[in-house]
């Protein structure tokens, strides 16, 4: 029901420390984050896949899919971030289409650079 989903909308800023993990891999999610201050790096496997600074975005597989992370991601000094849960992520893109499509342009850009690592 769409009055229940929307209800749970929720936003929020957190801090991390130095080195603090944001997200594992394999721990189920409904959040994703937008970085405000400070840096994180993203690992899967242990590896660094990337690195994100402020007004950049992780997490949103988890709630676009409802699935497990599929990466670490660790706080690079000291780091704060907005929380978004899946209500406050879809009325956003509601009220925002600037959002959606800044979003969409995001993960539009992260599907090529993938697609020509791949054609390597």
């Amino acid at each position: 029901m769409l009055t229940n989903r929307f209800a749970a909308a929720s936003e929020s800023l957190r801090d991390f420390a130095d080195g603090e993990f944001i997200v594992r891999e394999g721990d189920g999610g409904h959040e994703m984050f937008i970085v405000q201050s400070g840096n994180v790096i993203v690992r899967r496997g242990g590896a660094e896949v990337a690195r994100l600074g402020k007004g950049e975005f992780f997490g949103e597989m988890s709630v676009l899919e409802s699935s497990a992370r599929d990466a670490d991601v660790i706080a690079h000094g000291r780091t704060r971030v907005l929380a978004l849960g899946s209500g406050a992520l879809f009325v956003r893109l509601r009220r925002d289409p600037s959002f959606a499509l800044e979003l969409l342009q995001a993960l539009s850009s992260r599907v090529r650079a993938l697609n020509e690592r791949l054609a390597k």
